[in-house]
């Protein structure tokens, strides 16, 4: 007999409604200063207005809702924020009422934020976006259609909630090896983490302090990412669950550290909500705990545990009580990698198949064996199931194309089919490939562009601080998961490169010399006390700086938690009249493209107000506002 999942999987699905939530509100009260009228980037400039066709055909190009602007009433910008506050109310309703977590309403879910993520340009294309995507594809196929009143895991349930748990597979065993793969030498060295700490993009309080700790620990957290990311995942599909949960709690005892010391917005707290594909009834709710694990258990349980210490000894050289506490260096070449993985990937996929065909032929038995549905009930179970099956195949097969790059030869392995189910559907982003922290920036320090403007072009120029990311020295960057400030990220991404790549950071300049005041709620809102009298400045330039932690020892001297060092200039000198700077936006179609034309009045204005509302507080506050006084409301209800 299948084991109950029914109460985890609500558990699953109301978490999902909790992501969503954070996901909507998140990129809800950025909206404006991104992609209004006289955001960074237009959204307008991204969606032809001039297009006569049909709706069905210019989804089928471009599938997003925003095609339906100009029958709302409301340019792209507003008609974004109705989908966003849409998103938010119905996450919220899921969040608070089982009931409301169907199909219909996921299935919502996913249709907005692929609505609005096609329309999101630079700013909204990271892995944790296309991963929300595709998985909450799979939590429409998760989702019951109606809730049932028998409460128990129905025939489809075990088959469904397999596709969550490949994911979650294959987004930490690919992490995982991409980091081998990529030859960076911090990951080879297992020196990593003495950089990541002060590297990563916006760094909890936390980073400063984890990355005070002796170069052995680091080196030995390393080991342990791999085994977490390579090894563990394996376990996913173990047949027991002693091993399972084991690996669960281990994926999730990773996700917390990484939340204790990034801001990585939901992401983390994605990744763990998958973790409850392995779980189930018995374990998180404590039910038939009576039921004792078998001898057989206990005995492979045993082996794998001291299989998994063995070689995690032999191939990282654990050593213990010399020079240091704890010595580890990879013992394999990089070669050896390769070649390993050539057979862990095929191997990986066959394991996957196996483990969906037993969960596909049990989930089966249980249809046809133990059924007590009437015959029309049988019926109508029997076409569920098969149409499940289908889809879980379809998902499982396409799933196969991004996960093969990991090796070539398994890659052009595949049977072209897949390959044309992939590319026929790969605009709807069902399934991507994963594969985070692949190499380490940010070695001899991390980069940062730090805007700085001026009332006279001789200076001098005063820093324009934004609110998150690393800039005064005294300032440590603040706890703010789940959510994501997606300019700051993108300001990280930019000084890993030059202005030239960032046309959004040529705008982000126009916008704050125009004074544009959706742009400048995006930065810190100390910036007109610092310059007084002169905001606007007249004049604006990026200087690229270096930045480094400072020590235990300096901190308590001179009570910065960064130093800095001046590398070079980054973006040259601009004034708002600054020919070349309004043709380059224009040819950028950042200027001067038209807008739909606002005639819906009465919606403009209730999103007005909305809007007031909603800002008027800090994001990360308002976001945390929406999810407790959905638990308080679930909690009472």
């Amino acid at each position: 007999m299948v084991s109950e999942i029914y109460n985890t999987r609500n558990v699953y699905l109301r978490c999902m409604a909790a992501i969503y939530l954070s996901a909507f509100s998140s990129f809800y009260v950025q909206i404006r200063g991104l992609y209004g009228p006289n955001g960074i980037l237009p959204s307008h400039a991204k969606l032809d207005i001039q297009d006569k066709r049909s709706f069905f055909d210019k989804f089928l190009e471009n599938p997003t809702l925003l095609h339906l602007a100009p029958g709302f009433g409301l340019t792209v910008s507003y008609c974004m924020e109705l989908f966003a506050l849409t998103g938010i109310l119905l996450s919220f309703l899921g969040l608070v009422y089982q009931k409301i977590c169907n199909l219909f309403i996921f299935f919502t879910l996913w249709l907005l934020y692929l609505s609005l993520y096609k329309m999101g340009q630079t700013f909204l294309h990271f892995q944790w976006d296309i991963m929300l995507l595709e998985s909450g594809f799979i939590a429409v196929a998760v989702a019951p259609i109606i809730y049932s009143k028998k409460r128990r895991t129905s025939p489809r349930d075990q088959l469904c909630f397999w596709l969550v748990k490949w994911l979650l597979f294959r987004l930490m065993f690919a992490s995982g090896v991409v980091k081998l793969t990529s030859k960076c030498p911090t990951w080879w060295n297992l020196s990593a983490l003495t950089v990541h700490y002060e590297s990563q993009c916006i760094p909890t309080p936390l980073a400063w302090y984890l990355h005070q700790s002796p170069v052995w620990f680091h080196k030995l957290s390393v080991v342990a990412t791999y085994v977490i990311e390579i090894a563990l995942p394996f376990l996913f599909f173990a047949p027991f669950r002693k091993l399972r949960l084991f690996s669960c709690y281990g994926q999730i005892l990773l996700q917390v550290m990484i939340i204790a010391s990034g801001n990585y917005n939901f992401f983390n707290l994605l990744t763990i909500t998958l973790c409850f594909s392995l779980m189930d009834d018995r374990h998180l709710f404590g039910l038939q705990n009576k039921k004792k694990a078998s001898a057989m258990e206990n005995i492979v349980t045993g082996i794998t545990f001291g299989l998994l210490i063995y070689f995690t000894v032999l191939w990282f050289g654990i050593d213990l009580g010399k020079e240091v506490p704890v010595h580890s260096e990879i013992r394999f070449s990089a070669k050896d990698f390769e070649a390993a993985l050539k057979l862990a990937v095929p191997a990986s996929i066959a394991i996957g198949a196996i483990s969906f065909f037993f969960t596909a032929c049990t989930s089966l038995y249980e249809l046809v064996f133990t059924s007590r549905s009437s015959l029309f009930g049988y019926i109508l179970n029997v076409i569920q199931y098969v149409a499940y099956f289908t889809v879980a195949v379809f998902l499982f097969g396409i799933s196969l194309v991004p996960y093969s790059t990991l090796d070539h030869a398994t890659r052009t392995s595949l049977p072209a089919f897949v390959n044309r189910w992939h590319g026929q559907f790969d605009q709807f982003h069902l399934t991507s490939s994963y594969g985070l922290f692949r190499s380490m920036t940010g070695v001899g320090g991390r980069p940062e562009v730090i805007l700085e403007g001026a009332s006279e072009l001789q200076g001098p120029y005063t820093e324009i601080s934004l609110k998150y990311k690393p800039g005064q020295l005294e300032r440590p960057c603040p706890f703010i998961v789940p959510y994501q400030p997606r300019l700051d990220w993108q300001m990280w991404f930019a000084a890993l490169g030059t202005y030239h790549h960032n046309p959004w950071l040529v705008s982000l300049a126009y916008r704050i010399l125009t004074n544009e005041s959706d742009v400048i709620n995006l930065l810190d809102s100390n910036i007109y006390n610092e310059f007084e009298e002169d905001w606007p400045p007249k004049y604006i330039k990026g200087s690229l700086y270096t930045y480094r932690y400072t020590s235990s020892s300096d901190q308590s001297v001179t009570g910065n938690w960064w130093k800095r060092s001046r590398v070079s200039d980054y973006l040259p000198i601009f004034s708002a009249n600054h020919e070349p700077l309004i043709k380059y936006l224009e040819n950028q179609k950042i200027l001067g493209q038209p807008d739909i034309t606002l005639t819906n009045t009465l919606l403009a204005s209730f999103l007005n107000r909305a809007w007031v509302i909603c800002s008027a507080t800090e994001p990360h506050i308002f976001i945390w506002a929406l999810l407790v006084s959905a638990f308080v409301v679930t909690r009472f209800s």
